[in-house]
């Protein structure tokens, strides 16, 4: 995700190389950086305080989707990110990685492998574009695990000016998945006999129905940031409690995980 404008002006490239080097060698996390690109970063940004680019900022938008309707273990899908921001930044670049053992390759020759992780090659154009974005393709192979996946996304909008200051902007993604068995209809996923309520939540507590539901089950939420927050066995038959009121508000994914391997995905909203 690190570049500076250096590499696009004439007679200070070395200098602009030899400090890029320079962090990459001492950045914190584990992050490894090379060329344009750095690892690392796709869950925790990338700010002057860990010796990169600026600060993090909503201004700085990313998109990322597939055309595909539902993601089957073991099956690779081609997904688009977009990097966008309107105030007159003029690169962007990215950091991405998955987990849950998904795998991830780059689609073209704009986006390379580093560290397991995908970054750019070279900074892509903001400024002057039809859309004002840099757009990324890269494949994703899904895990063979089903439930609940993730795709980590750090972007950075940048304006050229040769210095990883305070003038950049970066933000951060995170593209929850639910991940079913082959040959399983969206239709089927979708339509599983049971019920979450109330849904949204004035008090953090839901009630999960799962009635229709043979066998014993496992239910477990995940945050927006993909942390576990909560799980819990699910019995057959009944009616389970899922209490989140120590949680702040927002959005969080319910994962049901049935015995035959089957994994149902929900959104529920606290919102006191």
């Amino acid at each position: 995700m690190k570049f500076h404008s250096p590499f696009f002006r004439s007679g200070i490239f070395a200098s602009g190389l030899l400090a890029f080097l320079l962090l990459a060698g001492y950045a914190v996390h584990d992050a490894v950086g090379y060329n344009y690109g750095i690892a690392g970063y796709s869950r925790i940004g990338c700010s002057v305080v860990l010796g990169c680019h600026g600060s993090r900022s909503a201004a700085t938008v990313i998109s990322v989707s597939t055309a595909s309707s539902q993601i089957e273990a073991g099956q690779t899908y081609v997904f688009r990110l977009s990097v966008a921001n309107p105030n007159y930044e003029y690169g962007a670049g990215c950091d991405i990685s998955a987990d849950n053992g998904a795998k991830l390759r780059p689609y073209d020759s704009t986006l390379q492998i580093m560290s397991g992780e995908l970054t750019h090659v070279y900074p892509g154009q903001l400024f002057g574009s039809n859309s004002d974005s840099a757009v990324w393709l890269f494949k994703y192979t899904a895990p063979t695990k089903l439930g609940v996946a993730h795709i980590y996304i750090a972007g950075n909008a940048v304006n050229m000016d040769g210095a990883a200051d305070n003038a950049d902007h970066w933000n951060l993604k995170v593209d929850t998945l639910n991940v079913v068995a082959a040959g399983v209809s969206q239709s089927e996923n979708q339509n599983t006999q049971f019920e979450i309520f109330p849904n949204p939540s004035s008090t953090g507590r839901f009630v999960l129905s799962a009635s229709e539901i043979s066998g014993a089950s496992e239910v477990s939420v995940t945050d927006a940031a993909g942390r576990n927050v909560f799980h819990s066995a699910l019995q057959p038959g009944g009616e389970s409690s899922i209490d989140l009121s120590g949680l702040p508000n927002g959005t969080y994914f319910l994962s049901l995980r049935t015995k035959d391997g089957q994994s149902f995905l929900r959104r529920i909203v606290l919102a006191r």
